[in-house]
């Protein structure tokens, strides 16, 4: 069993030598461990710091920061390992996780990504923005999570302890089976940060793959450390990205009436997050759909290299899909998935 971490990293010695004095340890109980540090062309001397207090540590130096798709995309490249762990840099791993997640990954040939359950560093006994215990989509496209409806996030009281089906694993912390992302292709660089990862797994399956949660290993999660979770930035790509996963892997025959639904329920959103006083989302909406038209070349090229390796129809991972609104659910005060039909 071969296992390579890439932690694709821009700033911060602290977090960074934290998460490698985890892996340190977590090297200990599997056997064929390698961790490669990708520097996304840092400006401080953290790398240096991680080098000197790990000599294990292999660093890919890049000239210019590539974001988290460009990042990992180039870790990736550079290993060769029968399965990747793709690891943020401001998580602290709770010992014994890495072998969770080969545990349940090994589990059966089709399985191409599994998630550990992700904490909040900040809110000690809740789940993370960032992926919860697994991530979920609903039918109109809009992401969640395990243990994370709209920003509301629950307290893990075990009611996510289970392995299951999840739609994607969450870049936070993902374990990827190498034979997947040779036949399903790599996180689109296009997107730069945010939704990279939802699109990663949806092509998988498309294609034929599952994803899986393991619960039973467990990250935690500092997070805004890139993008603060309320940034107008972080709103914009988003929005924008959400929209291309959408324009990418969702079938020819459901594709036009749900990007024109999309544009009113995004504007909807727009419109009630700015009579909460919160206007940036209407104007990350605006420019996230212009930009989105604005880059029609580009992802109706990267929609046919992704329709080309679909093995399976929407209908055939319906399951995985929460079949109603999480919208509308959240409105009505739904805020646990475990309360949802199907999720």
């Amino acid at each position: 069993m071969s296992v390579s971490v890439v932690i694709p990293h821009l700033r911060g010695r602290e977090t960074l030598l934290s998460v490698l004095a985890d892996l340190d340890r977590e090297r200990g109980r599997t056997k064929g461990v390698e961790v490669l540090v990708v520097d996304n062309a840092s400006s401080d001397s953290s790398v240096e710091a991680a080098q000197k207090a790990y000599p294990w540590v292999r660093v890919l130096r890049l000239s210019e920061n590539l974001g988290y798709a460009g990042g990992c995309n180039a870790g990736i490249r550079a290993t060769h390992q029968e399965w990747v762990w793709l690891l943020n840099d401001d998580v602290r791993i709770q010992e014994g996780t890495l072998q969770e997640l080969l545990a349940v990954a090994q589990t059966a040939p089709d399985i191409a990504a599994v998630q550990p359950k992700i904490h909040s560093q900040q809110d000690q006994g809740k789940f993370d923005y960032a992926g919860g215990a697994g991530g979920l989509i609903d039918r109109y496209g809009y992401p969640f999570a395990l243990g994370r409806i709209g920003g509301y996030l629950e307290e893990d009281k075990g009611q996510y302890d289970t392995s299951r089906e999840i739609f994607w694993a969450s870049g936070t912390a993902c374990l990827w089976r190498r034979t997947a992302l040779d036949e399903i292709g790599l996180l689109d660089e296009g997107f730069f940060a945010h939704m990279e990862e939802i699109d990663l797994a949806w092509r998988a399956w498309n294609a034929g793959w599952r994803s899986m949660s393991a619960p039973q290993g467990v990250v935690e999660h500092l997070g805004g450390g890139t993008l603060a979770y309320q940034a107008w930035r972080k709103m914009f790509l988003n929005h924008r990205n959400n929209l291309i996963t959408i324009a990418k892997n969702v079938e020819a025959r459901r594709l036009l009436w749900l990007l024109v639904l999309r544009v009113f329920l995004d504007n909807g959103i727009g419109v009630a997050e700015t009579l909460l006083g919160r206007p940036k989302r209407l104007v990350a909406v605006w420019l996230g759909w212009l930009a989105f038209l604005v880059r029609m070349p580009d992802w109706l090229i990267a929609r046919r290299q992704a329709q080309s390796i679909r093995h399976k129809r929407d209908a055939e991972i319906a399951r995985v899909v929460y079949p109603g609104s999480i919208l509308v659910a959240y409105l009505r005060g739904t805020r646990s998935a475990s309360k949802l039909p199907k999720a």
